[in-house]
């Protein structure tokens, strides 16, 4: 009886080509009797887009105001309140700037807020899935919004100044899906008022802002 060989040949080789991209090559053969496969290679560009006021849109809704609308051009986003006086917040920022494709990848990503009204109860961050604008959206328009169920993250304004939160899932997300819808704030824990500075708000600091750190 004969015996017939296989032979098995895989070569890889990863190529660094500088900080801000990085190149990996894949080379692979395969022999049986006389077949050969020959693989592929693939580049990765890595980089950052940081999000400002100029890319931002928020507003806060009022359950005590509900066709208000007045939240989109406020300097502070205030959020919380007693039972049946409930404000919420909504932020976004637009990607388009970035440059990104579908195809591309949220490494990490950071929300940060300025905190103008401190409280210590939890304000949990949910996703938002679908469209909304400052200058139309109010309480009783909630009903046509799409919010994620499960909260992303949670923060506590306790303290007046910059709170960064982890929102890399939700970011790369939104990008597969082709637009960032943003997030809602709500008190979950309390009924105290805290605020945060909106986009609108007169020191630069105090304005919402992203940082995305991104492959493609």
């Amino acid at each position: 009886m004969r015996r017939r060989r296989t032979l098995l040949r895989l070569t890889v080789a990863i190529v660094v080509t500088s900080s801000s991209s990085v190149g990996v090559a894949y080379a692979a053969s395969l022999g049986v009797g006389s077949k050969k496969l020959h693989a592929w290679s693939q580049t990765l560009t890595k980089g950052t887009c940081n999000q400002t006021s100029a890319t931002a849109d928020d507003t806060y809704v009022q359950q005590a105001a509900p066709t208000s609308t007045s939240g989109g051009t406020d300097t502070n986003l205030t959020i919380g309140g007693a039972a049946g006086s409930q404000n919420y917040a909504f932020i976004r920022f637009d990607l388009s700037s970035c440059g990104l494709p579908t195809t591309a990848g949220a490494d990490s990503a950071a929300l940060t807020v300025s905190v103008t009204t401190k409280s210590n109860d939890t304000i949990s961050i949910f996703p938002v899935y679908s469209s909304w604008s400052s200058s139309t959206l109010n309480w009783n328009g909630l009903g046509g919004v799409t919010i994620g169920a499960v909260a992303t993250t949670t923060l506590v304004p306790s303290t007046p100044g910059a709170v960064t939160v982890p929102v890399t899932a939700d970011v790369d997300a939104a990008i597969k899906a082709g637009t960032l819808w943003g997030w809602e704030l709500r008190d979950t824990s309390g009924t105290a008022t805290s605020a945060i500075g909106s986009s609108e708000n007169n020191a630069a600091g105090k304005r919402p802002s992203m940082t995305l750190s991104y492959e493609k």
